[in-house]
């Protein structure tokens, strides 16, 4: 090696080596990519009251696992404010830093939140949100480094719920898979983001890319939509493929690896497959040596330990949020797909070994400890550590501590034999959210329900009420006031002013309404519409006003109040996409008849204007607008 190398060698060693240790868990299946820890020392059973909690938090939406490197916890979520990349003290789950991504995905969708897990690199955090949006975050504190959105660059395919496979970062580069023609998987350099390689035309799923090494050779396993791919990692060149499936197909569960044999098993009670990987002088293989029923995974993944493959067997076509899903934790033999035993009691679990145990969370959040044995199905110990929420996130183990995490709540859990390390571990007190995390987490409880995409009549009649009482009045006695005001000082202005108040005051109160209505009643409450019709009424008012002035001024007044609605009506639509607020549309479609009405009452107010008039008029036209956008959205999604 020359000296010039070696010198390299060792200031990437020194700058990486703060954030390398023993005992961490810096990617969602571990330090080696399989659901194996290396750890000792873990309990062979718990007290009756179940293992010492460190602590517990609201953390919010998402299936986001844990990173785990030094005392510091890396992790995502989303509120109704947008999605996060939040890092936490690993001792009390305090928050020390928080970078937000973007929209929040689909809050009342079924599958809300980020999915993908974070992956903590040389001293930086690699994320991708449920967009597809993929970045470089410093792990000190934050600081964005870059950022890509892969499912737009690539014209992705095959994630239509939502990006969900966490990013590999090996030897300075970051693997994901896309589904783009010519992007099944690409390649970016970890340190700016630019693209080093793309490759494929298969259409993608819900796997993340799997680093495996066949006879001395690495491979990069990525499993989508309808095959199992592998490429060679510094190349992008495809080393060999599989054919697993046709037609549509999806697939969340990690393969697993022990050489010579590759697992993959799918949802849809479609079984498993086995391949034996190989190489020969003309270049890599892939056999298939079984095909089984046996064992179907669709969002928990299975591991294999010394031959044996560890997993819960889904007898339902997928899990559901609203019932426990149905099937048998089982143990088979790698190499021939053999059945050794299987069991009822687990519930439907993930699964991770360590010190020759198993460690299941069940979906109902139920902590397992188990023998690590293919003979026999023997259970150690059973707690319930998560009380609410559907547990679909594999837990991280990191220094004797387990890092669990529900749809909502996280905690962190002592599964070691030392009882005094809980005393030191909580020696601070647990995270609190403040009065803020307080507002968010009202906010959020409010903020579900079918109201958002198919509303009654009932919840009509109650936001048409809060629209009159909390945007109308204010707006009117403002612009009353605004009237009154200017009739002392500039009389030929005081129609003018109490229109430009009143218009602001109801565009205002109709936007910021929504979310200090909804904190207040605990009931999700509907007032944009009041900032819709605030900005049909100026541009018809504006219109009005030109046509009656017939000037070069008034025109270019239209002009301006023109691209105004423009905007805001587009915001308004990104706005109810990204917060999943579906029948928000209805007031959109809602304008094109609300129009001559308020344009009827903008030349009404034009030729005879006065302050009680000008009152009626907009409350008129506003009633017109809302029951019309209210009759379109009860016909769209309830007929």
């Amino acid at each position: 090696m020359s000296s010039s190398r070696a010198a390299r060698v060792v200031v990437a060693w020194l700058l990486l080596a703060p954030w390398v240790r023993a005992g961490d868990w810096p990617h969602l299946r571990g330090p080696s990519y399989n659901g194996h820890s290396a750890e000792t020392g873990l309990a062979d059973t718990w007290p009756d009251a179940g293992p010492p909690v460190v602590w517990r938090i609201e953390l919010g939406q998402g299936y986001s696992g844990f990173a785990v490197v030094g005392d510091r916890l890396y992790t995502q979520y989303q509120s109704l404010s947008g999605q996060y990349v939040v890092c936490l003290e690993a001792q009390t789950g305090r928050r020390l830093w928080r970078y937000r991504t973007g929209y929040p995905w689909e809050p009342d969708g079924n599958w809300p939140g980020p999915m993908a897990t974070p992956t903590v690199y040389g001293g930086h955090v690699y994320f991708v949100d449920a967009f597809g949006l993929a970045g470089c975050l410093a792990a000190r504190n934050g600081r964005s480094l870059w950022s890509l959105n892969v499912t737009e660059k690539f014209d992705g395919e095959g994630t239509e719920y939502g990006y969900a496979c966490s990013p590999l970062v090996k030897d300075g580069r970051v693997y994901l898979p896309v589904g783009g023609k010519g992007a099944a998987l690409v390649a970016l350099s970890a340190s700016n983001g630019s693209v080093a390689w793309a490759s494929g035309d298969d259409v993608a799923s819900y796997s993340p890319a799997y680093p495996i090494t066949v006879g001395g050779q690495r491979q990069i396993v990525v499993y989508m939509r309808n095959f199992v791919v592998a490429y060679e990692p510094a190349t992008g060149r495809e080393l060999w493929r599989h054919q697993w499936s046709e037609g549509y197909d999806e697939h969340a569960a990690w393969p697993a690896y022990e050489e010579p044999f590759l697992l993959t098993a799918s949802a849809f009670k479609l079984g498993a497959k086995v391949l034996r990987l190989g190489r020969t002088a003309t270049g890599a293989t892939a056999k298939l040596v079984w095909h089984s029923k046996a064992l179907s995974n669709d969002i928990l993944s299975s591991i294999v330990l010394d031959g044996h493959i560890y997993g819960f067997d889904l007898h339902d076509l997928q899990p559901r949020e609203t019932r426990r899903s149905r099937g048998q934790f089982k143990c088979l033999e790698l190499a021939t797909g053999g059945v050794r035993w299987a069991t009822d009691c687990t519930g439907h679990a993930s699964v991770l070994v360590a010190d020759g145990k198993l460690i299941l969370l069940n979906e109902t959040g139920e902590l397992i400890l188990a023998r690590a044995t293919p003979e026999r199905y023997e259970e150690l110990a059973r707690a319930r550590v998560l009380a609410s929420g559907m547990c679909w996130t594999p837990p991280s183990l990191s220094q004797g501590q387990l890092y669990v995490r529900s749809h909502k709540h996280a905690a962190c859990i002592y599964l070691g034999r030392d009882p005094e390390a809980v005393v030191r571990a909580a020696a601070s007190a647990p995270a609190r959210d403040g009065a803020a995390g307080r507002f968010a987490e009202r906010l959020s409880a409010a903020w579900t329900g079918a109201a958002l995409y198919a509303p009654t009549l009932a919840d009509f009649l109650k936001w048409y009420g809060w629209c009159l009482a909390a945007a109308f009045l204010p707006a009117a006695v403002l612009g009353l006031v605004a009237h009154a005001s200017c009739l002392r000082c500039c009389p030929g202005r005081s129609v003018a002013a109490r229109c430009v108040v009143g218009g602001v005051v109801l565009l205002l109160s109709g936007a910021l309404g929504t979310v200090a209505l909804t904190w207040a009643t605990k009931v999700f409450v509907f007032t944009w519409p009041c900032s819709l019709y605030a900005a049909l009424h100026g541009l018809t008012v504006a219109a009005a006003t030109a046509a009656t002035a017939r000037s070069r001024r008034g025109r270019w007044l239209v002009r301006v109040a023109l691209v105004a609605f423009a905007g805001l009506c587009y915001g308004y639509y990104v706005l109810c996409r990204s917060l999943f607020v579906v029948m928000g549309y209805g007031f959109l479609t809602g304008l094109l008849p609300g129009f001559p009405v308020a344009w009827l009452a903008a030349r009404r107010m034009a030729s005879r204007p006065g302050p009680w008039r000008d009152l009626l008029w907009p409350a008129a036209s506003f009633t017109f607008y809302f029951w019309a956008s209210a009759f379109f959205t009860v016909w769209r999604t309830q007929s």
